[in-house]
């Protein structure tokens, strides 16, 4: 009887090890493709010298890919609305994540009867 169940023991290890090897080949696989994917697009980003005029643009306002210089005030402004946007999301979502969903509140709390 112990022999039986080692042996189901021993064939549900050897299956799970299966299965694992299958998810982590194709997780592997995935990965591979994705880091590929971001390597290449920062090679085709750095042969447009995006690094530089996304510089220049942050510390001098100039447009990337033409020679309009934006002034100082819409700068201040342009950072001022995107500050203000990014602080309201992240605010946002702690409000959202300190307080209880609706869900989780079971309906027989909920009912008057």
């Amino acid at each position: 009887m112990l022999a039986l169940g080692l042996t189901g023991v021993l064939y549900f290890l050897e299956l799970i090890n299966k299965k694992t090897k299958i998810i982590t080949k194709k997780l592997m696989k995935k990965t591979i493709a994705i880091t590929l994917t971001i390597f290449s697009l920062l090679l085709v980003l750095d042969s447009f010298n995006f690094g530089h005029a996304l510089m220049m643009f942050y510390l001098a306002g100039v447009v990337p890919g033409t020679n309009i210089a934006i002034d100082a005030n819409r700068m201040l402004g342009f950072f001022a609305v995107i500050a203000g946007f990014t602080v309201g999301r992240i605010m946002s979502y702690i409000v959202r994540s300190s307080k209880p969903t609706i869900s989780s509140i079971s309906r027989a709390t909920l009912s008057t009867n």
